[in-house]
């Protein structure tokens, strides 16, 4: 009968309850080495400038990440042409107030319901960023992209970008999900 129960209650449970959390996870070796795979990516991008305002979905594209620490995606690559070692990050630049406002701007409510049922805040999560930095002639992109792992099957990735022109300065802030891919 326990038995019985104990399957009843996995099968109705939602699949978050499942997957183990990276609350109190120091350990970068560990980090990488559980997020090592292929990652899908749903989200949204706000786009500020001079003249432009606008919120639209995110660009969809595969990500992997090695048990090493390096991240590798089609926006990336197309930047810096190779996988990118992450950097674990001390001092943590999110905390619960600054992933809300980064969530509010790109009209995403619906991924914090989907990061809701963690133990910890993203302050207590581990936190890894990618550097893109500045190059110089034509049209540029460069900022930060930060991982912050709350699950085994839910990283929330939030990119802080300026694109410059000749003739523009665009500010593009971008939360997307990240699930493993299947």
């Amino acid at each position: 009968m326990k038995r019985f129960f104990a399957i009843a209650v996995m099968a109705l449970a939602p699949a978050g309850a499942w997957a183990e959390g990276f609350c109190g996870v120091t350990e970068p070796a560990e980090v990488y080495e559980r997020l090592a795979g292929n990652w899908v990516r749903e989200g949204s991008t706000s786009v500020e400038g001079a003249d432009t305002s606008f919120v639209r979905p995110a660009r969809a594209f595969g990500t992997a990440i090695s048990a090493e620490g390096a991240f590798q995606s089609g926006f990336v690559d197309s930047i810096m042409g190779e996988p990118v070692e992450m950097r674990w990050m001390t001092p943590k630049p999110y905390d619960v107030d600054r992933v809300d406002d980064m969530l509010d701007t790109t009209e995403r409510a619906d991924i914090a319901d989907l990061l809701s049922d963690t133990l910890c805040g993203p302050e207590d999560l581990p936190q890894l960023q990618i550097d893109l930095p500045e190059f110089e002639g034509g049209v540029t992109v460069y900022g930060t992209i930060t991982l912050v792992p709350y699950f085994d099957d839910r990283v929330l990735e939030i990119s802080e970008l300026t694109l410059k022109s000749p003739e523009t300065v665009l500010f593009m802030v971008e939360t997307a999900i990240l699930r493993p891919a299947e």
